[in-house]
């Protein structure tokens, strides 16, 4: 009996580690439309790091571009360019990288 029960707990193990290595960090750059000022920027930034799996957003004014850095298990680009265009800085994805 003591045999399946470590069993038992080695497979559950096994499962919830494989769910927590699961999760990856990923990389999308959108468009950011509206930004005129560096206080637009800011505002474009600091919404998304509200967002929960949400690492990292670097914004850049000059082109008019802003990068997110996220965990995919926590948030999805459509969802980071949802809240950025209800923000009103309509945003479009240019692109996502691993």
């Amino acid at each position: 009996m003591r045999k399946i029960l470590l069993i038992a707990a080695f497979f559950s193990m096994t499962v919830i580690y494989s769910q927590v290595g699961a999760a990856q960090e990923q990389s999308v750059t959108m468009h950011v439309s509206g930004m005129t000022c560096g206080t637009c920027s800011i505002s474009v930034r600091h919404r998304a790091m509200q967002m929960e799996g949400v690492h990292s957003a670097a914004v850049d004014i000059d082109t008019a571009t802003a990068t997110f850095t996220y965990e995919d298990s926590q948030q999805s680009p459509d969802a980071i360019a949802q809240a950025i265009t209800k923000l009103g800085y309509p945003a479009m994805i240019k692109g996502t990288k691993l």
